[in-house]
């Protein structure tokens, strides 16, 4: 039972803990009056911390020592999230939101290699174990704005940081308590199972997509705490919405994994990618919380696809585990470095936003295709050498 916690309950409390001080940061700074760049700033901190952080991490991670690190992380997002609770100064805070995801970055990292460890001893097929772990970080995503949410009802933003803090030290206590069965966590460094070899691998696609639509959803929460400013949206509602698309995301990534191969058939994710499309354009043309909430679903479908595309084809050679996951994680720390600039470039200053959510629309289509089009040549690829090898 505590394995089975560990395995899927603590990706839940650590998304809990990022949902949450991305949401508070974002949103305190928007109620405040102040600027898309400064509510970006946020965003691009976090961006620029984890990007940093994740291209260490090949070398930080060692499968021996991944339980240390993790605890070693987690109690430095403690202390990060007691000093926010008082922060106001607006520098102040873009210096700890850089700091913060060099703790998460670790954490991910070694927290993925520690479930494919341990996960393995179960003999689980592994787009199962991808869509379980989707879901369940994608579920902690949601939970944390909307407890920030309804948090924000009986207290100050600030205050709200001090639940991040508990949800580490418990996420801590759970670590140091399991205890795996001995060996398992060195267990993904194994070489790669001939099956895993004979299947073209398409993380390359993977990244791309992942670079475009991780992106765009960044850009999107940078302007959508403005737009519900605007629009007089509550806290709560606000919450409900960013809730909407993490439920989304965790439920599609669920629902996929009992889809057979679909991770080798590229088309999944140009059609899933026009839900994402259709969801830029009714948040473009959004003037109430459900049409919002609406748009949030669509891309969420889209996401929990993306992330568990990714997620597979990283960890679907067991040699490489540690390097493509690190590279995941890069991406994701890129796309939150580069959405500020890129909200910036598409929106001008008191200009409606409808032009750019269209325009942020046309650059995922193209990048959507240009996925297609890799993933397409990699199968393709993949079947010639396939052959070669058959025929010797």
């Amino acid at each position: 039972m505590l394995k089975r916690f560990v395995l899927y309950g603590l990706p839940v409390l650590a998304d809990v803990i990022v949902g949450l001080v991305l949401f508070v940061g974002r949103h305190s700074l928007a109620t405040r009056g102040f600027d898309e760049a400064t509510v970006g700033s946020v965003v691009l901190c976090y961006g620029f911390g984890y990007v940093i952080a994740s291209l260490m991490m090949s070398r930080v991670i060692k499968p021996d020592r991944v339980k240390t690190q993790m605890l070693m992380a987690l109690a430095l997002v403690v202390v990060i999230c007691v000093v926010l609770v008082r922060v106001r100064a607006v520098l102040v805070m873009q210096v700890l939101y850089c700091i913060f995801p060099l703790a998460m970055s670790l954490y991910f990292n070694a927290f993925q290699i520690y479930m494919l460890g341990i996960a393995s001893e179960d003999n689980r097929p592994l787009p199962i174990t991808v869509g379980r772990y989707t879901f369940a970080w994608s579920v902690g995503f949601a939970v944390g704005p909307f407890v920030s949410s309804l948090l924000k009802n009986i207290g100050t933003w600030g205050q709200t940081y001090y639940i991040a803090a508990a949800v580490a030290v418990l996420i801590g206590v759970v670590l140091y308590s399991f205890k795996p069965e001995r060996g398992a966590e060195a267990t993904a460094t194994v070489e790669a199972s001939p099956s895993a070899a004979s299947r073209p691998n398409l993380a390359l696609a993977a990244w791309l997509g992942t670079f475009v639509g991780w992106t765009a959803y960044n850009v999107i929460v940078i302007y959508w705490p403005i737009q519900a400013v605007q629009l007089g949206v509550s806290a709560t509602m606000k919450g409900t919405v960013e809730f909407a698309f993490a439920a989304a995301q965790a439920l599609s990534g669920l629902a996929l994994a009992y889809v057979p191969g679909w991770h080798h058939r590229p088309r999944w994710m140009a059609g899933l990618g026009l839900l994402a499309v259709a969801a830029l354009a009714v948040f473009g043309r959004g003037v109430s919380a459900p049409l919002f909430a609406l748009a949030g679903v669509l891309f969420g479908i889209y996401a929990g696809g993306m992330f568990s595309y990714m997620a597979y084809h990283s960890m679907v050679d067991e040699a490489k585990v540690v390097r493509r996951v690190a590279t995941n994680e890069t991406i994701v720390g890129i796309c939150f470095l580069i959405s500020s600039p890129v909200a910036g470039l598409l929106h001008r200053a008191g200009a409606p936003y409808g032009g750019a959510y269209l325009g942020l629309a046309g650059v995922m289509a193209v990048g959507l295709v240009v996925q297609w089009l890799v993933g397409a040549v990699l199968v393709r690829r993949g079947r010639i050498d396939a052959d070669q090898v058959a025929t010797g």
